[in-house]
């Protein structure tokens, strides 16, 4: 069985002839099959450089057409024929006196047969982009500060079926930084090879291309504008914890008669933040659609971000942009669940309420927990977390001290900051599936978003207590779809209650930059 590619310019006489000269072999001769490749005249030259790569051919023919012959039994690349006049003198060799009415044909066929070529070929093409088109469902998702080290967590969960059903997705990938582009490129690469199935396409590019936010569902924001900053402070920390450590060792002191480690907090400049997020912002503005939503997930800049991304933007509603407290959330929730030694999905409706940043309250009053093993155990009963730990003052001081120090510790205990960027991916991936589809229980979440008092249900009572305006914070909500997004009645004890206004007041004073 003898199988021969015949390649040309859609628009080439000459390889109008050579598909004649095939297609009359094909009718005259029981095992000779041949198979047509036409190429755009544009394309052409990058498409003769791709293929003779990859057959590794030497030959220095280029011109249109181009044929050679498939090893049909033994696999491997092909055998090259040559151009025109090498594929009629192989055919002339092998079957001369079958080609006596061939030669008969005229060269004004051959460009006839070319312009239907170029009509059939165009023809083509625009049928094959309508039927992607009609059969594609895309989503558009944005990256923004993909140099970070979460983002690489993310694939291949935020690819897969579970977080954007039935949609094709269009992913791109942006850096500030021009010296990371090379690696988020290398990254683009390994995600293509993942092959997932609702994949399409992704590419890279700065955040200042006018095109980057163009038609996007999606931008999930992980450019953290203090990270490389608390970084140096952390391994600073490190290294004092170090050398206090080995002067204790010299002391002979043991572990309960040293001092705890207490760092201070950090200080942020906070204008430097929020010019940087209210640039970035003009620039998703500028061509952005109307439905896009957007998450603020940068985790020590989440509040200033969030407030200068609602405060710039005003070509997308106010809740379509959610900054991400779930990562502080899922850790009060995971010391909770080790202290009544269950594990953390089964422990619900705990809140936080405040700024992720700072200060905050970590509201337990509706906090329950499933599967616990109590003396009466059912694998739906829901217990309250409050009456079971039956320690106010733990609540009250360590668990919200553990809470403060928990990225240093964790930083200290891991190399490169692992167990911090899984917990920040983890957060990021279980917020977007319940945004993108709606939570698939009654439970309520903390997000950062604009509130304000009567969204709260934070009636005042004097007029040192009124809070005037809309707010940045992070509250309890019920989400139900991603423009269902509903804040829920605090219902606050009234120490909590002052304690909540007082920082509303600190927000409003420490966040408020125009």
């Amino acid at each position: 069985m003898a199988k021969f590619v015949i390649a040309g310019k859609a628009n080439c006489p000459l390889y109008a002839k050579a598909e004649l000269l095939g297609d009359y072999l094909q009718r005259n001769l029981p095992n000779f099959s041949i198979y047509k490749w036409p190429i755009a005249e544009q394309d052409w030259d990058d498409w003769v450089e791709s293929t003779y790569g990859k057959n590794q051919w030497k030959s220095s023919k280029r011109s249109s057409p181009l044929i050679w012959r498939e090893l049909m039994e033994r696999g491997g690349r092909g055998t090259l024929v040559g151009d025109l006049d090498d594929f009629q003198e192989y055919a002339q060799c092998y079957y001369g006196t079958i080609l006596d009415h061939f030669m008969t044909n005229s060269s004004a066929l051959f460009r006839l047969i070319a312009e239907e070529n170029i009509q059939q070929y165009t023809q083509d093409i625009a049928l094959k982009k309508q039927f992607i088109e009609q059969t594609l469902n895309p989503y558009h998702v944005c990256i923004v500060g993909a140099h970070h080290p979460c983002a690489y967590e993310l694939f291949p969960e935020l690819l897969s079926s579970k977080l954007f059903p039935n949609r094709d997705i269009f992913l791109r990938l942006t850096t500030n930084d021009p010296s990371k582009l090379s690696s988020l490129e290398a990254m683009a690469m390994e995600i293509e090879d993942l092959a997932c199935k609702q994949f399409h396409s992704v590419e890279t590019s700065l955040q200042n291309n006018d095109i980057t936010f163009e038609n996007t569902d999606l931008i999930i924001v992980i450019d953290d504008y203090f990270f490389e900053e608390k970084q140096k402070y952390f391994d600073s920390l490190v290294a004092e914890k170090t050398r206090l450590n080995k002067t204790y060792d010299e002391a002979n002191l043991f572990e309960d008669e040293r001092p705890p480690f207490e760092p201070e907090r950090m200080k942020y400049d906070m204008k430097s933040a929020y010019q940087y997020y209210k640039t970035l912002a003009s620039q998703v503005q500028s061509n952005i659609k109307s439905t896009c939503h957007i998450l603020i997930a940068c985790s020590n800049s989440t509040m200033i971000a969030t407030q200068a991304f609602i405060k710039t933007m005003n070509s997308i509603p106010t809740n379509n942009i959610i900054g991400l407290a779930r990562t502080v959330e899922n850790q009060a929730k995971a010391r909770i669940g080790k202290k009544l030694n269950v594990d953390i999905r089964n422990v619900i409706n705990l809140h936080i309420i405040g700024d992720v940043n700072d200060e905050y309250i970590i509201d337990t009053n509706h906090c329950q927990s499933l599967n616990y093993e109590g003396a009466i155990w059912a694998q739906s009963f829901l217990r309250n977390s409050t009456e079971m730990l039956a320690d106010p003052k733990w609540i009250k001081e360590v668990l919200r001290k553990e809470l403060e120090n928990r990225d240093f510790e964790l930083y200290s205990h891991v190399e490169h900051n692992r167990v911090l960027v899984h917990a920040q991916t983890s957060a990021i991936l279980s917020f977007v599936q319940d945004w993108v589809n709606g939570s698939n229980d009654d439970h309520s979440y903390s997000c950062v978003m604009s509130c304000s008092t009567a969204t709260l249900g934070l009636a005042e009572t004097n007029d040192e207590e009124q809070i005037h305006g809309n707010f940045i914070c992070s509250v309890p909500a019920l989400i139900k779809g991603p423009d269902d997004v509903v804040p829920i009645d605090l219902n606050l004890s009234n120490d909590n209650r002052a304690l909540l206004i007082r920082i509303i007041k600190d927000i409003q004073a420490k966040y408020k930059m125009d």
